[in-house]
Formats: structure tokens, C-alpha cells, sequence
């Protein structure tokens, strides 16, 4: 008998699979992360016509279809949400610091709005909010708050009633050489122009912190907005940079850091969270479709940094922005002027192929070449073209079709250091290999 209810249980899933998954599917999601309201919003559908369902009798048992289904449609948003300046929740899952179930259980536990039916009452329709603290508490560990070192008193300040940092706009990125705007994130840290730490997730009370998020974002100046978050009195700093992979963190000042240690007081503001970040609208709100990728990604990716960590290759950085993978060679060397590969640099192609070999047999691949600037554009264009080709065959030989591979050369044009020392050149001088997702 266990085994008849085992097989039935795998056949119903397959069904189900093939529902929510098909070309027209019968179950289906729309979902928006809205950190301005620090909410998750999601609403699934069912097609009754194509459910074999009817009203009224059916009612119940459409709902019920929804409520059963309801983690694996809404899964991949949950993974995909940034936790920090270099983690998502699909990152920790991969990681082991979260399970697939403590996922499921969030999602089970959003606030449900009043199951109902279109207009037409050919739908089923169910909306559920998840307020993304809900998540974080997924990631509180610490009992007490960790209070931060104060500086010797050379900033005079005063008491402050919060603190407002305006991030919007293009700001440098930390660390490299362009400038993009700030996203929001679970945990974002606050650092200043030292790099050193000032505020993150543990100096945060944390009963606080599972209560509310431990910043407020918003797109206005508008105090008003946000009056019982900072008070009256609140401190008021311009972002100077930013910082992360994921481009979470704000870097201030080191006059504005002073303003902060220098006092008890407002010591006592990070504790409670009392900190208001300012960006970009359209960076406070991003919805469906952008193709979240589900739990394979993650441990794909997981996979390939822990083997290239063991491998100590310190000219290979695995990345993932955009929840993109992203290997890049550094410093690849090739005879001079030429695109041929240098034999000491076989071992370094040998474990990029491997890496590549562990994505998947359906994943594709663009290789980026870039040189650095010797002020002859034309010929490093060329050169980089034909750079990421060599690559490209290279690869090939170790075991990935050809044909999932695609290549583009860029010469200096995108630079990520100024060429204007040996070491600088050595980072621009480089190889980007993208894992494209089917």
C-alpha cells in the first residue's frame, strides 16, 4: 500500500509540474519586491476552464490547489531577494545557513488577503504579502547588539534624533572603476571612506531587527514620510560611494562616521534601527518578469566558488551580480601582440572548463575579451576579438560544444582600473566568461 501512495504521490507531482510549468499553464504567479513598503506582493492565479473546475461546487478545491502549490510557484522570487552586499537568500540556501523548509514556512506564513475570483470568474485568485523582515529573521543570530568602538574625540557633535543618507544617483563603486546607483537589501552595512564598519545588522537590538527592517528606504526628501523612524532632529549625510557586489552599502564620510561615534546618543540610534536611506525610485521596486533562477543556480554557483577557493587560483574571481555568474581571468597571459595562450597558463583554462562543466549541459557561455590601454585602439579591439576566440576553442577541447559558446572582444574601451601602472593593467588586461541561463 506505501508503495501504490508513493507512486501516486510522484505522479500527481509530475502532473502538477507539468501545470504549473507548461506553455499555458494553469497555476500561475505575478510577484513585486517593494522596499519602499519593505513588503513582498504576490498574486497567483488558477484557470478554472483549464483546471476541469466549476463553480460553485469546485470553490473550495481551487483554492485548496493554490494553497498546495502556492512555495514551489513562489519559491524562485523568495531566493532571488538580496540579503547583503554579496548574498542572496538563494546564496545562503546553497550555503546551508537556511533550508528549502524555513523558505517554505515564510511563504506559508504571508499575510493572505480574502481568496476571490476575477470578474469573469474564470480565475481563482489569491494575493499574499510577505513583509521582507519576515525574512530577515531567517539571518538573526546575535542576542545582544554589538555597540562600535568610539573614536578618539576629534569630531565635535551633537545628539540626533536618526539618520537620513542620500544615496540617489550614479555613485563610485568601492573598489572599481564605474559608478552605479545603490539597490536596497535586507542588511545593508554602512561604511565610511576607511572601509571601516559602521552599522550593520548586529548593532541592531535584535528584537528590534525581527520587527522591523534595520533601515527604512525611500525615494523622497520628504521627512514627513518617515517622521517616526528618525525624528525630528535627524542627522542628513550625502552618500560618497558604494559598495558590494550587489551595490547594497553606502560609504560616507569620514567627518559624517565621526558625527555618529562620537556620541552615546547616537550610538544608541543604530541600536534602534533608527536609519533612513534614500534611493532612486525605480531601484525600490522591481517586478516579475525578470527570470529568477531557482534553487540549482545557487548550489551551481556555490559549487564552482568552494572548487576555485580549494584551487587557490588567485587570478580567477567568480562573481555573481544580477544573479549572473560570472567567472573572470585576470592577467591572462598570451604571446605578445598575439592571441595564442601561454603554455603556463593551461592549468588555469583546464579549471575554468571544469567550472563551466559543472553549470549544466543546456548552459551557454559568452567570452568577453579586454585589454589594456597601449593607445592603439584599433589593435587591441582586434586583439581582444581574437583573444576570446583562442579562449573559446580552448574550452571547446575540454569537453563544451562549441556552439554554446559566443565570443566579443572590447580592447581597453571597458577598463576597470586606469592603465597607469603594471598592476592596473594586469586587471584590465583580462578574460570574462558569462554563464547565460536557459
Amino acid at each position: 500500500m506505501q508503495k501504490v501512495k508513493i507512486y501516486f504521490s510522484i505522479c500527481f507531482f509530475i502532473l502538477m509540474s507539468s501545470m504549473l510549468f507548461a506553455d499555458e499553464p494553469v497555476i500561475y504567479s505575478k510577484s513585486e519586491q517593494n522596499w519602499e513598503l519593505g513588503e513582498i506582493f504576490s498574486i497567483i492565479e488558477l484557470d478554472m476552464n483549464k483546471s476541469n473546475l466549476q463553480l460553485p461546487s469546485d470553490r473550495n478545491a481551487a483554492f485548496e490547489l493554490i494553497e498546495r502549490h502556492k512555495p514551489l510557484l513562489l519559491k524562485d522570487i523568495y531566493l532571488s531577494i538580496v540579503v547583503d552586499s554579496s548574498h542572496r537568500v538563494g546564496n545562503y540556501l546553497a550555503e546551508g545557513r537556511i533550508s528549502l523548509n524555513d523558505l517554505n514556512n515564510i511563504i506559508d506564513s504571508g499575510k493572505h488577503r480574502r481568496p476571490a475570483f476575477s470578474t469573469d470568474l474564470s480565475n481563482a485568485v489569491v494575493r499574499v504579502n510577505t513583509p521582507t523582515h519576515d525574512l530577515a529573521r531567517l539571518f538573526i543570530r546575535h542576542k545582544t547588539p554589538y555597540v562600535p568602538t568610539i573614536p578618539p574625540k576629534t569630531v565635535i557633535s551633537k545628539a540626533y534624533s536618526g539618520i537620513i543618507i542620500d544615496a540617489r544617483g550614479a555613485l563610485p563603486v568601492h573598489g572599481e572603476y564605474v559608478e552605479e546607483a545603490l539597490n536596497p537589501c535586507i542588511f545593508p552595512k554602512i561604511w565610511n571612506t576607511d572601509m571601516s564598519t559602521i552599522y550593520d545588522k548586529n548593532m541592531v537590538d535584535p528584537e528590534i531587527a525581527k520587527k522591523q527592517s534595520i533601515v527604512l528606504y525611500s525615494s523622497t526628501l520628504n521627512e514627513e514620510n518617515y517622521r517616526d523612524r528618525v525624528g525630528s532632529n535627524p542627522l542628513r549625510i550625502l552618500a560618497r560611494a558604494v559598495y558590494g557586489q550587489n551595490r547594497t552599502d553606502p560609504i560616507i564620510s569620514m567627518e559624517d562616521s565621526g558625527q555618529i561615534l562620537s556620541r552615546p546618543e547616537n550610538l544608541e540610534l543604530l541600536e534602534k534601527g533608527r536609519v533612513v536611506i534614500i534611493c532612486d525610485k525605480k531601484n525600490l521596486t522591481l517586478r516579475e518578469p525578470f527570470n529568477p533562477p531557482d534553487e540549482n543556480y545557487y548550489f551551481a554557483y556555490h559549487d564552482i566558488e568552494l572548487m576555485l577557493q580549494d584551487k587557490k587560483e588567485k587570478d580567477l574571481k567568480i562573481s555573481n551580480p544580477k544573479n549572473i555568474i560570472k567567472i573572470t581571468m585576470y592577467d591572462i597571459r598570451f604571446v605578445a601582440d598575439k592571441p595564442d595562450v601561454l603554455p603556463e597558463e593551461t592549468s588555469k583554462i583546464d579549471l575554468i572548463a571544469e567550472a563551466l562543466l559543472r553549470v549544466g549541459p543546456y548552459a551557454k557561455f559568452l567570452i568577453e575579451g579586454h585589454t589594456a590601454d597601449l593607445n592603439r585602439p584599433e589593435d587591441e579591439q582586434i586583439l581582444s576579438v581574437q583573444r576570446a576566440e583562442r579562449i573559446a576553442d580552448e574550452i571547446a577541447k575540454r569537453g563544451i560544444a562549441r556552439n554554446r559558446i559566443s565570443t566579443a572582444g572590447y580592447g581597453s574601451s571597458r577598463p576597470i582600473a586606469p592603465s597607469d601602472t603594471e598592476e592596473n593593467m594586469a586587471k584590465n588586461r583580462r578574460v570574462v566568461i558569462t554563464v547565460i541561463r536557459e
